[in-house]
């Protein structure tokens, strides 16, 4: 059976390398040879070596090196000259794309996980077209263009990407932001009259913070309301204007049990952000979701605008005004005094997010080459 070579730029000790890439592979192992290629700014140590090895998986730690642009093209050579283009090349994310591209593999998948370009535009303060915009779009123009097929996390940015890289959606396949259910369990809700709101994640300026605080103040006016920030590695200080009561830090694993003692979470992205909210789906939502947690999003985020209102699982932001904020949280107080909500957050997450479904997605792509 032909192997696979997984490509990572992020750390499979915290983040999304924790809580995607090594839930990934630890299930696509059992199916086919698989080796892990991720950067790690602290080298794992020998317990977490064998660990990883136990489950079948090789696993090949680099060095992050230096920060900033130098390090980035450093880091692209160290991966290009680690591949083995004979393997199904599985590149997460532009960086780890642009190793694969020049490594000519028989089959490669672009693993597209953002409209990269658009959003370092959106989050910049003049939005203007800058040299690094233009280098980032023709990037992804040669992505979309020579891979052999492209994941996208969202059914949103289907028609986005067709239009603007002129490619056949029919090379595009969408596994969205998938979560362990065995994992994060779902618990029934909490019988309390304090309403515990969790923030977790990287809290970059994406996020709609002002938005999130009203809705706080709000809440807070009718019941206890106690807020935790679980900031991860790599956060901003953003999450430090939030009206927050206690800030944890904790281990991926630890992430089900925290969630569970919770009553709701919140991914609010600011809805001015443009296109490039078309191709977000934030992990954390599907965590909550699959915990039986509801979760407030903004409206424009990928697709969870629909898949949290079809399910009655959450609430959904469009905007800021009183009436807004009020009709919002009368919302969420219904979710959480109904005693099915946090069923419904499971079929939502075991439907649209499981892991399990997004493995065999992929299993799928990775047939599709005749010569493989």
């Amino acid at each position: 059976m032909q192997g696979v070579l997984y490509l990572s730029f992020d750390s499979l000790q915290e983040g999304v390398g924790a809580s995607q890439v090594l839930a990934y592979v630890r299930k696509i192992v059992t199916v086919r040879p698989v080796t892990v290629i991720s950067f790690e700014k602290i080298m794992p140590e020998e317990s977490l070596l064998s660990e990883v090895q136990g489950y079948g998986v090789e696993w090949i730690p680099l060095p992050f090196g230096r920060f900033g642009p130098i390090g980035g093209v450093f880091r692209v050579m160290r991966m290009w000259s680690r591949i083995d283009r004979n393997k199904i090349i599985h590149a997460r994310s532009n960086l780890s794309g642009i190793a694969a591209l020049m490594r000519f593999p028989r089959m490669w998948v672009w693993d597209c996980r953002s409209l990269q370009a658009d959003q370092r535009r959106a989050l910049s303060a003049k939005k203007n077209i800058t040299p690094s915009f233009l280098v980032l779009r023709v990037i992804e123009y040669f992505l979309a263009k020579q891979s052999s097929y492209i994941i996208v996390i969202t059914h949103a940015v289907i028609p986005v990407m067709v239009k603007r890289y002129k490619i056949d959606a029919e090379k595009m396949y969408v596994i969205s932001t998938c979560v362990d259910v065995e994992k994060f369990e779902e618990k029934p809700a909490r019988n309390s009259s304090e309403v515990k709101v969790l923030l977790a994640g990287t809290f970059s300026p994406a996020y709609d913070v002002k938005l999130m605080n009203l809705l706080i103040a709000e809440m807070k006016r009718y019941r206890n309301v106690r807020v935790t920030v679980a900031a991860s590695s790599g956060a901003t200080v953003a999450w430090q204007d939030l009206d927050y009561d206690e800030v944890v830090s904790v281990r991926h694993a630890d992430m089900p049990r925290l969630i569970q003692e919770h009553d709701v979470g919140m991914s609010i992205w600011k809805n001015d952000l443009g296109i490039c909210l078309t191709s977000v789906a934030s992990t954390k939502t599907a965590e909550f979701l699959a915990c039986g947690r509801p979760v407030f999003v903004n409206s424009r985020q990928g697709d969870f605008g629909p898949l949290l209102t079809s399910g009655n699982a959450g609430v959904v932001t469009e905007s800021s005004t009183e009436e807004a904020i009020r009709d919002y949280v009368a919302k969420l107080f219904n979710l959480l005094d109904d005693g099915g909500a946090a069923h419904r957050c499971r079929l939502v997450a075991e439907k649209y997010f499981n892991l399990d479904v997004g493995i065999s997605r992929l299993l799928e792509i990775y047939s599709l080459h005749p010569s493989i």
